[in-house]
């Protein structure tokens, strides 16, 4: 039933993102059970869709849906209705499962009362062995807010939506009023922390590589974002802002993609850029970056190849700039590595991929059992 499978292989869904953006103004969606749901239209707010559960599908009775037959985005927002649900269930059960931050044992502790603050009310706990008393926040102390305000934030910022489209969630779904400033703090500080734990977990990826660039506005300027994707297993192997399409900027994203991979490929798809045949040749050789066919890297021209092409990554690089687009400009440079940073981590860890049965890039290329969310790799990124 809690299948919430966001998008297709291509980013550029426009009727998720509008679908979200509908569901953070708040009151647009009422539940009639586990597998009924009333959605408001958009067009026309007295009317309301009927969002039904039926052959291990959503369906949904719009026009949109009868016509095509494809996920509408009624479907989208009680996906990701649910999809909040169970972030909330989650943050419950994370700080019910407390330990001793010191001895690292749950077999000593006693509950013992509540502690009061602006961002609710915090279970203490007591250590007999250790003497200690501490409260179980998981990654989130010293936060005004509550960890499910934080994370929900996170998830809405990285799916497309505005930081001001975030405050208006918060507002109608939580009752608090924050900030852009604030919100942005927190994506800045929790994408640091759960980055300085990814950035060590290397993937086994396949033996075909698809590279490519695109431009971006920072502040009304133009960047240029680098992406390495995996062919087969839909990795997004590295991300790489810069201001020009050098050979030394492609040698960066390549020298990034090595370093988060525990195989190199045996063939790398580009467009005719110059710059990608310099950067292949001096970071994939027998000194640095043997494939592991034992050759050199294959440089393949996407285009003129048969029916080997950069689509693929084209599709992504549409589906980023959909993305930006919705979240209004990207303000600095700073702002724009830390979105690459942030996305990165929610296009390989959080969001399913329908060509990959539901999975995410992170368990196909071993990195991780199943899927995670914010909350899971907050918790994990504050314990190592």
């Amino acid at each position: 039933m809690h299948e919430w499978l966001f998008g297709m292989d291509s980013l550029a869904n426009k009727r998720e993102i509008k679908a979200i953006q509908f569901l953070a103004k708040g009151n647009n969606i009422k539940p009639i059970n586990k597998s009924k749901f009333l959605v408001r239209s958009q067009s026309n707010p007295g009317r309301w869709y009927s969002v039904v559960w039926e052959r291990d599908q959503w369906c949904c009775d719009c026009e949109d849906y009868l016509k095509r037959r494809v996920r509408c985005k009624h479907i989208y927002a009680v996906s990701y209705f649910l999809a909040l649900r169970e972030i909330t269930n989650g943050v419950r059960n994370s700080e019910d499962e407390s330990i001793c931050k010191k001895c690292h044992s749950d077999k000593f502790l006693v509950k013992y009362g509540f502690r009061h603050n602006q961002s609710g009310s915090v279970q203490k706990v007591y250590c007999k062995r250790c003497n200690k008393w501490s409260t179980n926040r998981g990654g989130f102390e010293k936060m005004k807010n509550q960890a499910v305000t934080i994370v929900s934030a996170l998830d809405l910022y990285f799916r497309g939506i505005s930081l001001r489209e975030v405050t208006q969630h918060l507002q109608s779904t939580f009752g608090i009023d924050v900030s852009y400033g604030t919100i942005y703090n927190w994506i800045k500080k929790y994408v640091e922390l759960v980055q300085s734990y990814t950035k060590d977990l290397k993937a086994i990826t396949s033996e075909r590589w698809h590279a490519d660039d695109t431009l971006i506005k920072v502040r009304g300027r133009q960047m240029v974002m680098w992406s390495l994707l995996d062919s087969e297993m839909r990795h997004l192997i590295a991300l790489h802002i810069s201001r020009k399409k050098s050979k030394k900027e492609a040698a960066i994203l390549f020298n990034k993609g090595k370093k988060s991979s525990k195989t190199f490929p045996n063939e790398i798809v580009t467009d005719g850029l110059p710059s990608y045949d310099g950067a292949i040749k001096s970071e994939f050789n027998r000194k640095n970056g043997v494939p592991r066919s034992g050759q050199k890297v294959l440089h393949i021209l996407g285009p003129l190849v048969g029916k080997i092409n950069n689509n693929r990554i084209e599709r992504f690089h549409r589906g980023v700039k959909e993305r930006i687009r919705a979240m209004g400009q990207l303000n600095s440079v700073e702002g724009a590595k830390m979105f690459a940073k942030g996305f990165q981590i929610h296009y390989d860890f959080i969001r399913e991929h329908k060509a990959l049965n539901g999975r995410t890039p992170a368990e196909m290329t071993k990195i991780c059992e199943q899927k995670m969310n914010w909350l899971q790799l907050i918790k994990k990124a504050s314990e190592s």
